[in-house]
């Protein structure tokens, strides 16, 4: 090690490619690497731009490359600071070159291009409107991107996609914009949370149903801008929050008649085991009045469901996890969540309807869908825990089979009262059932690998929840410019409630390994747990001058907890009749916040700030209702805050800000009820936790440049928490845990994420490479002794992307992280390890509407000195497509996944006093024949 890093780990040099990949694999990456380089193409147009009055170079003006025969825009490039442009690597065919620039008549040439031709066009003056003596039309064709403010806007039918193309396709099409293999966007160096279509939401928050369902060509252009929060657009006063967003705009015959997407997919599993992917969408929209629906069923790991919903669909993790903070919980709520652990099957359907009416008074959203998920596999996990005397090692294993099911709509409806005020009314709501069954297996192994203990169980637990929104808002702006007031209530209403079985054989053995003890445990455990919380809240804003505001802001908000948790054993008649005091409780948790703040902002064209705080009074009641003992806790709380917004130009940004808040104890952490769902790893709830305070400092910058699509996103956080919540644990010398959570100081941690994106035009190669590297800090104790655990995460990405129109579209890249951990009461443990991904896809064009592409995933993972086995894997993915109909309208694909048969389940983290190796069951290769139809009737192009 380095001594001029003290303690810090020295990393070392990574080469993204390690020297022990398969032939195979090279052979793999030389293949993509090979479809990167055919079809080159050899000629070229350059020249120069000036105008006739004085001669000056026309810098950055604008020029497209349009195709004679269809008037698709082959590309686009800006002058440069000289007014140079030149276009590499064209076919040979007939161009339109068009120059446009504010002030300046648009000037149109006509080009045939032999091959390997290198056209020099010399010198084009540009003319003046000013100096015009007639007016002269050569031909009218919108910009292909436009930029008013800090909105960029895409012409749609000015980029060349595939007819069949939705809009997903379209966007990775975009300067500054890329689109992940998950459907994930980003936009000018910053992930797009919304999309809206028309300016309106569509099928809730979740982006991924518009780009995926929605035909590009029935899309008439695109926007992406930074969008303001709901106060700042309503006050006028920005705040410096903002959201990336695309707007999507759509053409005139989309609102006529009705459109959508009909797919079907059959197919079969390496066990001959049937596969399926069912989805449909119909689309009418008629001027402000839109109505979808949209369903889909499938058997494979196409779930359609948002990031958030996915969380909530985990399977067979013991319903016991090991928190970031290194404290554990327990108890069973019905929200396990698919985290791609397991192979799940999938029922979701929906429907959405908005409109406007009476010159835009009265709007209103309605939103409804059903989902369900059956989820079934297994899960198993490896751990070392490092104590301060010896080493200990934890084999888990559980077989899991999982339901759910849930119903959920909202609805919203604003009316405008007059000219300065609006009333706004959400709702929402949902109401679901549930139902787990999981068999698990533990041992636990000494520092020689002799057992200590083990235990089989099986647990079944089922369920329903209910909750309900709602919230009205009332916004009145008055006649003095900046002078607003905004009023609101709402109120929060959720409800559980579960039922279930624990059977339970726990073994103790000696230290000679024989059995020393057994215990067995046949349990019935209902749980139920209520909150119900209203809050009141009041804005006002006063101008100073015209760029100075106060703002002052008074909330209350109060929300009552309940929580039942009875544990039963049976009686004589072999009834779970009998209440096992030990194991039941009931809890009330009434949390009452009374806080009010003052602000002083600053708005002005490039820069806003803010700062102020609020002041908080928090009654915290618990009262135990067997015991009918109550107790009380007060806090009185200053929440500093302070924000800036530096726009140093366009697209260029930096931004500060420092917040501080509280986090109350969870209804959990708090019931004094000792929790046995495994014997082996106990949880005691700690009525005399108190709440934390979190201060939280970042700093983040982001530069896009239009002209070049280059985009960079860099941002620095650090944060530290005052009576954080961790984890106290007592380790038995028969290798039992119990965790109690309790307060502590000292936690804290850093993160520094930077990405970078550009593009080299001349040859069609867009690059991006990203950064980061977090450092925490967190403490707990084992048996007694504090111990304080220092985390160090590292990874670097790199990314190139290279298509030719109508030839072929290809990506490659790879990513390296590195992980380090060590622990104050082992200082002579240290863990570490690298974990290389590497990844490449390509679609190649093909005659006849015929379209072949493959994308492919290796995963290398270096081996330890306590997980040595092998887990390295390569997941190739292929499909050959062909497109009939005149716009290739219907699509017939033959796909294969994972074609090696190498999918893996596997994560592997080292945190606190632990590394855990998780490996579980996923979908392995399966091959699918599907028909996709994209349906239109009404409007043009019909």
């Amino acid at each position: 090690m380095d001594k001029r890093f003290g303690n810090i780990p020295v990393i070392p040099n990574i080469c993204l490619l390690p020297m022990n990949i398969s032939k195979h694999q090279n052979l793999l990456f030389f293949l993509l690497f090979f479809c990167l380089a055919v079809n080159a193409q050899q000629s070229s147009i350059s020249g120069s731009l000036t105008d006739t009055v004085n001669f000056k170079p026309m810098a950055y003006s604008s020029i497209a490359l349009i195709r004679q025969k269809d008037s698709i825009l082959i590309t686009h490039r800006w002058a440069d600071d000289k007014g140079n442009f030149e276009f590499n690597q064209l076919a040979a065919g007939s161009y339109i070159l068009q120059i446009t620039r504010p002030t300046f008549a648009n000037y149109e040439e006509r080009i045939v291009l032999a091959e390997n031709e290198q056209k020099q066009l010399g010198l084009i003056t540009l003319i003046s409107k000013a100096n015009l003596l007639q007016e002269i039309i050569i031909r009218e064709k919108k910009n292909a991107i436009t930029i008013k403010g800090d909105t960029t806007e895409y012409l749609v039918d000015s980029f060349l996609v595939n007819k069949s193309s939705n809009v997903e396709d379209l966007l990775k099409k975009l300067p500054g914009i890329q689109v992940d293999k998950n459907g994930k966007i980003t936009a000018q160096g910053q992930e797009v949370k919304k999309v809206l279509v028309d300016g309106e939401e569509f099928f809730g928050d979740d982006p991924t149903v518009a780009t995926k369902n929605l035909r590009a060509d029935n899309v008439e252009s695109i926007q992406v801008f930074d969008k303001k929060s709901d106060q700042a657009a309503f006050t006028g006063i920005d705040d410096g929050e903002k959201s990336k967003t695309i707007n999507l705009k759509l053409k005139e015959d989309a609102k006529k008649g009705y459109f959508g997407k009909a797919s079907g997919a059959e197919g079969r599993d390496e066990n001959n085991i049937r596969r399926f992917e069912y989805d449909a969408m119909a689309n009418t929209f008629k001027n402000k009045r839109k109505l979808s629906v949209y369903g889909a069923t499938s058997n494979t790991n196409k779930t359609e469901l948002n990031w958030e919903d996915r969380e909530k669909y985990e399977g067979g993790n013991d319903n016991t996890f090991l928190s970031d903070e290194g404290y554990y919980i327990s108890y069973y709520d019905g929200n396990e969540g698919f985290n791609g652990v397991g192979v799940p099957q999938t029922i979701y359907y929906g429907g959405f309807y908005s409109d406007k009416l009476k010159d835009d008074k009265h709007s209103y959203t309605i939103n409804a869908n059903h989902k369900e998920m059956l989820v079934n596999g297994y899960n198993n996990n490896y751990t070392k825990y490092i104590l301060p005397d010896t080493l200990y090692f934890n084999n888990q294993k559980s077989v899991f089979n999982n339901t759910k099911q849930k119903n959920s709509g909202s609805a919203k409806y604003e009316v405008k009262l007059d000219s300065l005020s609006t009333l706004k009314l959400n709702m929402s709501g949902s109401q679901g059932t549930f139902t787990n069954n999981n068999t698990f297996t533990t041992e636990n192994l000494n520092s020689n690998a002799a057992l200590v203990n083990s235990n089989s169980r099986t647990q079944t637990n089922m369920g329903d929840n209910q909750s309900f929104k709602g919230g009205l808002v009332l916004n009145k702006k008055f006649k003095t410019k900046g002078r607003t007031l905004s009023v609101s209530t709402s109120i929060d209403y959720a409800a559980n409630s579960s039922n279930g079985f624990l059977a339970s054989k726990t073994n103790i053995y000696n230290a000679d390994g024989t059995l020393n003890q057994s215990t067995l445990i046949d349990q019935k455990k209902t749980n139920s747990s209520k909150t119900n919380s209203i809050t009141g809240s009041f804005v006002y804003t006063e101008p100073l001058t015209d760029k100075w505001f106060v703002v002052s802001e008074y909330d209350v908000k109060t929300t009552i907890n309940e929580s039942k948790r009875f544990t039963f054993v049976k009686n004589s008649n072999n009834e779970y009749a009998n209440t096992l005091d030990s194991l039941s409780n009931s809890l009330r948790y009434d949390i009452f916040i009374n806080a009010g703040g003052l602000s002083l902002k600053f708005a002005s064209k490039k820069l806003n700030y803010s700062f102020g705080g609020k002041i908080s009074y928090t009654d915290l009641r618990q009262q135990n209702l067997v015991t009918s003992q109550p107790t009380s806790q007060y806090f009185l709380n200053i929440f500093p805050a302070a924000n800036i917004q530096y726009k140093i130009k366009n697209n260029t940004s930096l931004r500060a800000s420092y917040n501080g808040n509280t986090q109350q104890p969870s209804l959990q952490q708090i019931q004094p009820l000792l929790d046995n769902s495994n014997p082996l790893d106990l949880y005691l709830g700690n009525p005399n936790l108190q709440q934390s305070f979190r201060n939280s400092f970042s700093i983040s910058f982001n530069d896009y440049k239009a002209l070049s699509g280059r985009s960079f996103y860099g941002s620095l956080s650090y944060e530290f928490v005052q009576n954080d919540f961790a984890s106290y644990d007592i380790i038995d010398q028969q290798g039992r845990k119990t965790h109690q959570t309790v307060n502590v100081d000292g936690n804290k941690n850093a993160n520094l994420w930077t990405n970078y994106w550009f593009s080299i035009k001349s040859i069609d190669l867009g690059i991006s490479q990203g950064a980061n590297m977090s450092y925490g800090v967190n403490n707990n104790f084992i048996n007694g002794q504090s111990n304080r655990n220092e985390n160090i995460r590292t990874g670097y990405r790199l990314s190139l992307y290279y298509s030719k129109e109508e030839k072929f579209e290809s990506n490659i890249g790879g990513n390296v992280n590195y992980n380090y951990s060590t622990s104050s009461l082992r200082t002579d443990v240290k863990t570490q390890f690298l974990i290389y991904n590497y990844d490449a896809g390509f679609s190649v064009f093909l005659p006849k509407q015929f379209k072949m592409g493959a994308d492919v995933e290796v995963n290398i993972r270096q081996r330890t000195s306590d997980f040595d086995r092998n887990l390295n894997n390569t997941i190739l993915n292929a499909y050959l497509s062909k497109g009939f109909l005149k716009k290739e309208t219907l699509v017939v694909k033959l796909s294969v996944q994972d074609l090696l048969n190498q999918n893996l389940g596997f994560n592997r983290t080292a945190n606190s006093n632990y590394i855990n190796e998780n490996t579980y069951s996923v979908l392995r290769r399966y091959f699918l024949v599907s028909l996709t139809w994209n349906f239109k009737k009404g409007g043009a192009g019909e």
